[in-house]
């Protein structure tokens, strides 16, 4: 189990340590070992939130009363929504990582006006070029062709 010596003035981390036996704990001193409780990070959309960490532990400070038997920090994260920068940045990586697909469809439809010599038309395209300018296009809040 880890545990980590807490500053009871404070509620600060001095450092920590694993233990493999049950460890002696005196819960009336400046400084005390709490047991450390991890977490399982939430479900949550990555589209639209993000994780942040979060720690949780009794309020320490009266060095009065001794410390609770039971008391850990509980280490976790909790999602978050994302700002509108946030999201915009996504939208934004999405659109830079298909540069080089669409780079190679540009290169598919110039070669194919200089080799044809009727008008060119949807169906001179593969479908998967399609895709990916309908889903780059969506990503711009443009519709689909």
């Amino acid at each position: 189990m880890r545990y980590a010596k807490i500053d009871r003035s404070t509620g600060a981390v001095i450092k920590m340590k694993i233990y493999t036996d049950n460890m002696d704990r005196p819960l009336n001193k400046p400084f005390v070992w709490l047991p450390i409780e991890q977490k399982a990070p939430p479900v949550f959309d990555k589209e639209t939130h993000k994780l942040v960490g979060t720690v949780t532990q009794p309020d320490l400070s009266d060095l009065s009363l001794d410390v609770p038997v039971n008391a850990k920090r509980v280490i976790g994260t909790k999602a978050v929504i994302l700002t509108a920068e946030e999201l915009q940045d996504k939208i934004d990586a999405k659109i830079d990582n298909s540069n080089n697909e669409m780079a190679r469809a540009v290169e598919l439809i110039l070669t194919r006006i200089a080799t044809k010599s009727s008008r060119l038309v949807k169906s001179d395209f593969p479908e998967k070029v399609w895709e990916r300018i309908d889903e780059r296009r969506a990503l711009s809040g443009q519709p689909p062709l």
